[in-house]
């Protein structure tokens, strides 16, 4: 009993020495090359420079910027309830769960093993008779990789960066679900806007008709401008229907970003007013951009990712030393199997060391480590690609915004000179000073141009939504996965 309890506890020393030894060679002998975080300059936002913007932060959540309770309520429950977010969600989960995997590979892997063998078999060279023979085990086996060359550390690196790419995949996601219920939801407000519009023209266009046809009645018209009235009202007619279409198209879109049905939202969004942005738009600041931006700082983990495959290809270049071990209990009977008694000991343990190198495949091996590389090399190339995205779709939501704006104003005083021409026209053809072609072509102006301003109003608010979006964000507060979790595990 004595001489087993020894040689289980020079099992485990000898265990303990070769997990030491293994550490310590984990931290000194890492192949593949060590990462290091590309340089990144502060981004230079030029068409930032305007005092339509301002250095601040937003107070909140950048949607809050618009004052709207209805848009407020819809971020919200888009933010809790939307696939997207789900699905970015699980897969955080899924890297997370490799990366702990990954870590297990720094200890010896046990597992509980049984065997049970028998044979009956002719003995060549010991006469006529058989041989009947049995072999029963019980025990736990382990075994453990020697991480020499570091083939483990690098993975546990990949799988550690891997894990931070789906972290901000999941907040670009956010960052994407929050900009697309915004633009959806002013697009909807716009064509109920513009709807109103073409309803309300449709209605002076029936009371001009109306005039038309008494006009005619009385001998101080035409048939020509009666028909030329009612060709007026058809046309706004026909604009009638696609507009109703874009509405309900917007409404089934956020009902989907919502994780609802199409249709399901109908009810609750009825035409109301949305203001127009009209005041200075905080930015924060955005030399930050590029830290700021998710799909930067996930290209960026890929990158970390693809580099330290690289050491894990480098690393089957050389040995492998993995050792193996058993402890439990052997016999050859498997009544005796847990016997105690003196001469029944069944107790039993070894330790066995074994070096695998695959010095005769170095055509294989070198071919996925110049696979590995030009995946390196890829990702490389993919974050630069990343970083000048960034930058050009910041610029590029600067310059429609400001562009917006411009036009918005320009359209604006438009539309107050076409109303006052529509409003004199009207008068001089009632009175029989103007030809009623001069009112047709004032009414028509008049409702082209309120057109236009229904849907600059719409693209004004709709180009902050990108603005925000480009500067990853800025001022939307990150849902944390475990916040996230309870709410995202609810089916539709």
């Amino acid at each position: 009993m004595k001489v087993i309890q020894m040689k289980v506890k020079m099992m485990r020393k000898t265990l303990a020495v070769a997990i030491a030894l293994g550490a310590l060679l984990t931290a000194a002998c890492a192949v593949g090359p060590n990462y290091r975080e590309p340089p990144i300059a502060p981004a230079e936002v030029r068409n930032a420079r305007s005092a339509e913007f301002a250095a601040r932060s937003p107070e909140a959540s950048w949607w809050q910027e618009f004052e709207d309770p209805e848009l407020d309520a819809l971020m919200g429950r888009a933010l809790a309830e939307n696939l997207d977010l789900r699905s970015a969600y699980d897969r955080v989960k899924a890297a997370r769960a490799v990366f702990v995997e990954r870590n297990f590979d720094y200890a010896p892997h046990v597992q509980l093993d049984g065997s049970y063998s028998h044979f009956d078999e002719q003995q060549p060279g010991f006469g006529t008779g058989r041989l009947n023979a049995q072999s029963d085990s019980l025990g736990f086996d382990a075994a453990w990789e020697l991480d020499l060359f570091g083939r483990v550390r690098r993975s546990v690196e990949a799988a550690r960066a891997d894990l931070g790419a789906e972290r901000a995949n999941y907040r670009d996601a956010q960052v994407t679900v929050a900009a697309e219920v915004a633009r959806n939801y002013f697009e909807l407000r716009g064509a109920q806007q513009r709807l109103a519009v073409a309803l309300e023209n449709l209605a002076t266009e029936r009371q001009t008709l109306d005039l038309t046809l008494l006009l005619d009645e009385t001998g101080r018209g035409s048939e020509l401008d009666v028909q030329r009235s009612r060709a007026r009202l058809k046309a706004t007619e026909a604009t009638i229907p696609p507009l109703q279409a874009a509405e309900k198209q917007a409404a089934y879109r956020l009902a989907v970003l919502l994780g609802e049905r199409p249709g399901q939202l109908d009810e609750e969004l009825h035409p109301a007013v949305v203001a127009t942005y009209a005041k200075v738009l905080p930015i924060g600041d955005p030399a930050e951009l590029l830290r700021r931006r998710p799909d930067v700082r996930a290209a960026e983990r890929q990158l970390a990712a693809a580099t330290a495959r690289v050491g894990v290809a480098k690393a089957d270049l050389f040995p492998r030393v993995d050792v193996t071990g058993f402890i439990g209990f052997l016999s050859g009977d498997v009544g005796r199997l847990f016997a105690t008694g003196a001469g029944d000991n069944a107790r039993a343990w070894s330790v066995t060391p074994t070096v695998s190198w695959a010095a005769f495949d170095y055509g294989s091996i070198h071919a996925r480590l110049r696979a590995s590389k030009a995946q390196s090399d890829a990702a490389a190339a993919n974050y630069q690609k990343v970083v000048l995205t960034a930058l050009e779709d910041t610029e590029n939501s600067f310059v429609a915004y400001s562009s917006r704006q411009a036009q918005l104003k320009s359209l604006s005083e438009q539309e107050q000179s076409s109303r006052r021409a529509a409003e004199i026209a009207e008068i001089q053809y009632r009175e029989g000073v103007a030809d009623f072609l001069v009112l047709l072509d004032a009414q028509r102006t008049q409702l082209e141009a309120q057109d236009a301003v229904a849907q600059a109003e719409t693209s004004v608010n709709v180009a902050v939504v990108a603005i925000y979006k480009a500067l990853g964000g800025v001022g939307q507060p990150l849902r944390d996965e475990a916040d996230a979790a309870p709410k995202l595990a609810r089916l539709p």
